[in-house]
């Protein structure tokens, strides 16, 4: 598996006590399935909140989809 460069570090910071000031970030190395994770965690979040909140509306959103599917 390669190695992949933690996202969160910028370029021409110190990595492994060594400063590269003509290092940059390249997209070509972004876990693309741990982003997706991510996301998908933080907006199942989001939703739960919305639901915990707004009980009667969560209803309404999933009959409405239900009724949609028959």
């Amino acid at each position: 598996m390669p190695a992949i460069m933690d996202a969160a570090q910028p370029a021409g910071k110190a990595v492994n006590g060594a400063v590269d000031e003509n290092s940059r970030f390249s997209p070509t190395i972004l876990d693309f399935d741990r982003v997706e994770e991510r996301v998908e965690k933080s907006l199942l979040k989001k939703v739960q909140k919305l639901a915990e909140e707004f009980p009667e509306r969560a209803l309404e959103v999933i009959r409405g989809w239900m009724a949609e599917g028959a």
